[in-house]
């Protein structure tokens, strides 16, 4: 037999066991996927509080460290709640969002149900923990007992078991080789030449520890910016802006001038007012002998205009917008810290 006539045998001989041998490569490949989502470990945490339930959930609990894992806040409302889902990011400290999508949807049921969902990077491996949201919600159902009041849900918090990359946490040997064998280190004997190197060496030690003193304490000096100056700041780039008229534009300049009114408080009367109610802002402010019955009266005045533009559907107009604005301003102004001088708050 002429090896021309054998050739074409041969070829789809080889080929043949070339299809054999992808069709067994994919076979392993999908059957090495399919047993990592099985060793998937989700977790979630459910809370209710009245009319309102939120789940929070987390795709994976023991994931391997360079994974993405997703983090779900989901919350389930009955017709005629308000709900103030949190804030982009809020509270995520270590972890770093890859991807974020948000939605809103009413249910064939009536009800509203919004979501939130991070894709996360993993920080390290060992034991993290997941923060806990916080929900706001007014109940505006007829017959609630709490009708028109702020209510807050806060979730619970999970805890992750972040594996290593490498089998029970140990680096192959292969990626670290042994280092060659180092000739001995040999001191010279002289016993002046010791003497110096101490000094040196203790010279170098204590002109680290001069610097670096001084570069702290500057560091922390030119950081700080009083909290009237970061207010006022932050007013004026408001004002500089024309005041917005349509319904969605308003209730985001009125969660933005109340957050530099908050935030303002908190800095200059050590008062934690960003994360209170407005009604619990008052029960403490009202106690305080740092704030004059003026300031606490245009200073309520001006948190229930905005929670009223932020959980009803009132838009005021652009002059009630600019009167607030400057009332924000007088605030700041009558209250801030005087160096040297008597505060008149």
């Amino acid at each position: 037999m002429k090896f021309s006539r054998i050739l074409p045998f041969i070829l789809c001989v080889l080929l043949s066991a070339c299809s054999v041998q992808n069709a067994e490569q994919t076979a392993d490949s999908d059957a090495v996927e399919q047993t990592a989502k099985s060793e998937k470990h989700p977790d979630a945490r459910e809370t209710t509080l009245g009319p309102v339930h939120v789940v929070v959930s987390l795709s994976d609990s023991k994931p391997t460290l360079g994974e993405q894992i997703e983090l779900s806040l989901t919350v389930d409302a009955r017709t005629g709640v308000t709900v103030t889902m949190p804030d982009f990011g809020d509270q995520l400290g270590k972890f770093s969002i890859a991807d974020y999508q948000s939605s809103e949807k009413q249910r064939e049921d009536g009800r509203m149900e919004y979501s939130q969902k991070y894709t996360l990077d993993l920080p390290m491996s060992g034991k993290l923990r997941t923060p806990s949201f916080l929900v706001e919600f007014i109940d505006n159902q007829d017959g609630s007992e709490q009708k028109g009041k702020i209510q807050e849900v806060l979730t619970e918090e999970m805890d992750l078991e972040v594996a290593s990359v490498f089998a029970e946490g140990e680096v192959p040997e292969s990626l670290y080789p042994a280092a060659e064998v180092l000739p001995e280190l040999v001191l010279p004997e002289d016993k002046d030449n010791h003497i110096w190197l101490w000094i040196l060496l203790g010279l170098l030690l204590c002109g680290a520890v001069v610097a670096f003193v001084y570069y702290d304490k500057h560091k922390r000096v030119n950081e700080y910016v009083p909290p009237d100056i970061v207010a006022l700041q932050a007013l004026d780039n408001m004002k500089a802006r024309e005041i917005p008229v349509n319904s969605e534009a308003v209730d985001s300049w009125y969660v933005e001038l109340s957050s530099i009114v908050r935030t303002y408080i908190e800095g200059r009367f050590s008062m934690h007012a960003p994360r209170l109610t407005t009604e619990e802002f008052f029960e403490i402010a009202k106690k305080s002998e740092d704030i004059n019955n003026d300031n606490k009266i245009l200073i309520k005045k001006l948190l229930e205009h905005s929670d009223r533009v932020k959980f009803t559907d009132f838009v005021p107009t652009q002059s009630e917008s600019a009167s607030m604005l400057e009332d924000a301003r007088k605030f700041v102004v009558d209250t801030r810290e005087v160096p040297g001088g008597e505060n008149h708050v």
